[in-house]
């Protein structure tokens, strides 16, 4: 068995999910090409890899994974630490990281990592960005670029659910060490020690645990007044479904995260916002493309799992079978039954019928 840092959890990507999904993220992402497909399946090629971590954060359901430097586990701890009163008078009034002490780059931290962090912490949250623009693993901009949409992405909306809570992005003296990074994913292995001993064990569940940090900081923090935000966030995506729903039930079956479900009737098909990874799956595989996606406003919905009705089908029993099924414009005739009578209304006339007819 391979001892490399870096493994992926192919139940996880969204690929082993449905046959056409051709996400791409970390592939697209990878500086140095290390991430490739092979027959369908994620591929890291160690030799190529300089265990940057970025495809980490990237990774909508964390299918990438790494045994010495987890991301959450990151979160929680320093959580935890600032929690206890002894250890308070120790950390200081702010929160600095960086690569360097990390051994990670700090694209390795998406939205969800840092808003979590910013709302739970009492501290400073300060990122420091002085390496990424002279960082070799930075070619054409593209951790850069990352780390930015992140960072941009927790202000906007620290912004309005929580202003008081917006980190502090510092960037240091510009730092010429080109070579920087050669060195310092070397460290990777040693971040272990600070971060639990032994490996690293993950729950068990389809929904990223990065989400679930997220959910738990925004309902410690969220109050009547501010449970409404006015942007577009990516984390909080919201799906309506029109009447062109042929109600084939495969959006439901598909689903990887169970954010779709049907009510006990099977009369509406509900969606729940916090548990959606915006994987498209269900606009995919929808054949009417029906699937209206949005934003969710209401960070309460979100936060707490509540479902919103996607669509109210008319369900009604069939004439013919006697089955219920979504009725579009009042017909009592499902589909199936309604094409099988027109295919095939000739195999119930009669004898005299045929010959009335000329037949």
């Amino acid at each position: 068995m391979s001892d490399f840092l870096l493994s992926v959890d192919q139940l996880k990507c969204l690929r082993n999910d449905y046959a056409h999904n051709n996400c791409s993220i970390c592939v697209d992402l990878c500086p140095e090409r290390a991430i490739n497909t092979d027959r369908r399946k994620l591929k890291i090629d160690e030799s190529a890899c300089t265990l940057c971590h970025g495809c980490i954060g990237v990774c909508p359901t964390e299918a990438i994974e790494s045994q010495k430097f987890e991301p959450n586990f990151y979160i929680a701890k320093e959580i935890a630490f600032e929690n206890n009163e002894i250890k308070q008078k120790l950390i200081g009034e702010s929160l600095k990281m960086s690569c360097k002490d990390l051994g990670a780059c700090l694209a390795v931290f998406d939205e969800s990592h840092i808003i979590s962090l910013a709302l739970k912490s009492q501290r400073k949250i300060e990122l420091d960005l002085s390496g990424c623009e002279l960082c070799d693993l930075n070619k054409n901009g593209k951790l850069k670029t990352c780390i930015d949409m992140f960072i941009l992405e927790s202000i906007n909306f620290l912004s309005e659910f929580a202003p008081k809570k917006v980190p502090s992005v510092i960037a240091v003296k510009k730092d010429e060490r080109r070579n920087f990074f050669k060195t310092i994913f070397k460290r990777s292995a040693n971040i272990a020690e600070e971060i639990n001993e032994g490996e690293i064990e993950r729950p068990k569940t389809k929904i990223p645990l990065k989400r679930i940090l997220l959910k738990n900081a925004i309902k410690d923090a969220i109050e009547e007044e501010n449970r409404f935000v006015a942007g577009n966030y990516g984390f909080a995506v919201t799906k309506e479904i029109t009447k062109d729903c042929s109600n084939c039930k495969s959006c439901v079956e598909f689903c990887p995260t169970n954010a779709l479900f049907y009510s006990n009737d099977f009369s509406k098909i509900y969606f729940q916002s916090g548990k959606c990874t915006d994987c498209s799956i269900c606009n995919d595989i929808c054949d009417p493309k029906a699937f209206v996606d949005g934003f969710e406003k209401d960070m309460s919905l979100f936060a707490f799992d509540k479902a919103k009705t996607a669509i109210e089908l008319d369900m009604r029993p069939c004439r013919s079978c006697n089955m219920a099924f979504a009725s579009k414009n009042g017909e009592d005739i499902c589909p199936i039954c309604d094409g099988y009578e027109k295919n095939f209304s000739d195999m119930f006339l009669t004898a005299e019928e045929l010959e009335a007819r000329g037949e």
